[in-house]
């Protein structure tokens, strides 16, 4: 009977890998975990598998994810590090209001670092100390750089803010990794296909009590030689440049979507970008951001400038737009708006856009504006959203006017536009309006509105709707 058994378990592990592989693929991470057990057959099957993908969600800052001896192992054993092509790390940052926060730290005692210590040191960069230095500290962009600086057949990575609260380090093995490379004992991540590394939009407080500065240490991202969909978040500041004397040319990028950086900067990134097909960017604003560049004012002139250097392989261009409470403020701030979007009619290879309404004809209603005037010619799907229609200046300045649109003012601009969109917008098949919480006469969009712009889809052919967007 016992060799009877032995017969069966040596029989199964006699199977090819390939098959073992298709039944392995079904099953759960623990499984994987627990097959690695049973022997050195089956351990080498299910450890590549174990390792591919490493997602870990940090939300109790007491209590952070496993990274420390996640490193401790693949530094001792370099093979493992080569099976993760995918990163995963969820969390999002502290409220900024109650008691002031503190960037979350993952402490380590100095005898446990030995080996993450000689890994440093034999990268050869000339910021070794500092990393060091960082790295007792608990400073999670040092780790967070440690461990990236282990991954060759990295595929997809995803960073939350939780993560990237600090990413000085983050960005310095970066730019010696892509920018440099061969240089230092780092991969080159050309393998680097998927990217998303998203940072705190808004104001954070414990960014400012802790004197962390604005660098835009996500640039080297745009040098990956094989990137092709990006989601990031670069801060603008005064020290906004490129790592290195030449620029990036991302051939193989067509997926962006960008949040923090402000119109000032957004054409540095446009202008190099040659390969897209579908841009996302999103305008924001808040009272705690406030400095040379991040300014309640949107300049629809750079904004223009910036889109002008899109390439003709863009087909999907979506714009949005908010603001927040930050600082010592308690309320939404004013916005002002300044320049046009005319120059967005000349975007001919845009067939889908989404953009705030206010973009395009202001916060005042104002019956002389017409929607058609900047509109790309051959668009054939418009989302027109109620961005920004919270913001109203405490003071009552001017420049700063409130939101004003109401709903029969905006359906006349509808009116306008489809009167004669077949010599403007010949391929136009569809508008949706996504609208805001409503107040009197303006998002309520009434059974009586709803009527005519129903009436007005059957006499066009053009598909209206309406939406209301739920915070």
């Amino acid at each position: 009977m016992q060799s009877l058994k032995l017969e069966r378990v040596f029989g199964i592990a006699s199977y090819s890998t390939d098959i073992w592989l298709l039944v392995l693929e079904l099953q759960s991470h623990a499984e994987w975990r627990t097959l690695c057990l049973v022997n050195r057959h089956f351990r080498a099957i299910a450890e590549p598998l174990l390792y591919s993908k490493i997602q870990w969600s940090w939300k109790d800052p007491k209590d952070p994810p496993p990274i420390v001896p996640f490193l401790r192992t693949i530094i001792s054993r370099p093979e493992l590090a080569a099976h993760v092509t995918n990163i995963q790390l969820e969390g999002q940052t502290l409220s900024n209001f109650g008691s002031t926060s503190l960037i979350s730290l993952i402490l380590v005692s100095g005898a446990e670092l030995d080996r993450e210590i000689e890994f440093i040191q034999r990268t050869g960069v000339s910021y070794s100390e500092f990393w060091i230095q960082q790295l007792r500290k608990g400073v999670t962009d040092a780790l967070i750089a440690l461990l990236l600086a282990q991954l060759p057949n990295l595929r997809q990575l995803d960073l939350r803010p939780v993560f990237v609260q600090r990413s000085t380090l983050i960005g310095m093995v970066l730019s010696s990794a892509i920018c440099e490379p061969g240089v230092y004992q780092f991969p080159d991540f050309s393998y680097l296909r998927d990217v998303s590394v998203l940072s705190r939009v808004g104001w954070d407080r414990a960014r400012e009590a802790e004197n962390v500065q604005n660098t835009p240490d996500f640039l080297p991202f745009f040098y990956l030689p094989n990137v092709e969909r990006m989601s990031v978040s670069i801060r603008s500041s005064a020290i906004f440049k490129w790592p290195v004397a030449y620029l990036p040319y991302p051939s193989r990028l067509k997926s962006l979507q960008l949040s923090s950086i402000r119109e000032a900067h957004l054409i540095d990134i446009l202008s190099v970008t040659k390969s897209l097909e579908k841009l996302s960017w999103k305008w924001y604003y808040d009272y705690g951001l406030d400095d040379e560049f991040n300014k309640p004012i949107v300049d629809l002139d750079q904004i223009a400038s910036a889109l002008s250097q899109i390439p003709p392989t863009l087909t999907e261009l979506s714009i949005s737009a908010d603001i927040g409470i930050g600082g010592n403020d308690c309320w939404y701030p004013g916005i002002s708006i300044k320049g046009s979007l005319h120059k967005m009619a000349d975007l001919h290879h845009v067939k889908r856009l989404e953009i705030p309404l206010a973009f395009l004809v202001g916060f005042v209603q104002d019956s002389t504006k017409l929607l058609q005037d900047r509109i790309p010619r051959n668009l054939e799907f418009l989302t027109l959203t109620y961005d920004l229609s919270i913001q109203e200046d405490p003071l009552g300045r001017p420049d700063m006017p409130e939101w004003d649109w109401e709903d029969w003012a905006v359906l006349g601009l509808l009116k306008s536009w489809l009167g004669v969109w077949k010599s403007c917008t010949p391929c136009l098949r569809g508008i949706t309006l996504i609208v805001e919480s409503p107040e009197e006469h303006i998002g309520v969009w009434d059974s009586a509105i709803m009527c005519q712009l129903s009436d007005l889809s059957i006499q066009t052919g053009i598909q209206l709707d309406v939406t209301r967007r739920e915070d």
